[in-house]
């Protein structure tokens, strides 16, 4: 690829990152946690932007099965190792958040931690049977099974002390219009991302 083609994606990927970061330091803080809020938002948007990446990947690997588009099946497994991304990234992101809130790095005993864990290691499988097995169907089985894996998970895994929905929840319509508005460039960046795997996985 030519220095034009990469500019765009690298400057729309920059944009996103630079308006996330004005989200999160325009944010007001929290009465309960103060600033810690910032980075709680960041973890809940990174988490919402993988799950919607794992969803997707199964979406787009189920419609290559029926159709065997391979464009579909690109898009399945760039979804894949971008939800991985960013799901991956939101686990990171709440060490801190948890130290400053409740005091250890993890919360093993958390059941939402553990959900966290237990599909990022489903990703990861998933990503190394791609890779190992390198057919077009397992890719997107691939896609379907992470996309499952994470909706019912989701679905079934309750909480202790972690709040099932804590910014959508909130009585501050502030705090919920923020994280709205935090969702958008980093669910965008994981779909640019997405978007560049794809095309690369052609050559």
């Amino acid at each position: 690829m030519t220095g034009s083609t990469r500019l765009p994606f690298w400057l729309l990927l920059a944009a996103c990152v630079a308006t996330a970061a004005l989200i999160l330091l325009l944010t007001p803080s929290e009465r309960t946690i103060g600033q810690v809020i910032k980075i709680v938002y960041l973890h809940g948007a990174l988490s919402r932007a993988g799950m919607i990446g794992f969803i997707a990947a199964g979406a787009t690997g189920a419609a290559y099965l029926v159709s065997r588009n391979p464009a579909l099946e690109r898009w399945s497994w760039a979804l894949l190792l971008s939800g991985w991304g960013f799901w991956t990234a939101h686990f990171l992101v709440s060490m801190p958040a948890t130290r400053l809130t409740w005091g250890p790095w993890i919360a093993w005993g958390e059941p939402r931690v553990t959900m966290t864990l237990q599909i990022i290691a489903a990703g990861l499988v998933m990503i190394l049977v791609s890779v190992l097995v390198r057919d077009p169907r397992v890719t997107a089985l691939a896609g379907i099974g992470i996309g499952l894996v994470t909706l019912v998970m989701a679905g079934r895994t309750g909480v202790i002390r972690h709040p099932l929905d804590p910014i959508g929840s909130s009585p501050s319509a502030t705090l919920r219009l923020v994280y709205l508005l935090l969702l958008v460039p980093l669910i965008a960046a994981m779909f640019l991302i997405a978007g560049r795997l794809a095309a690369r996985s052609r050559t």
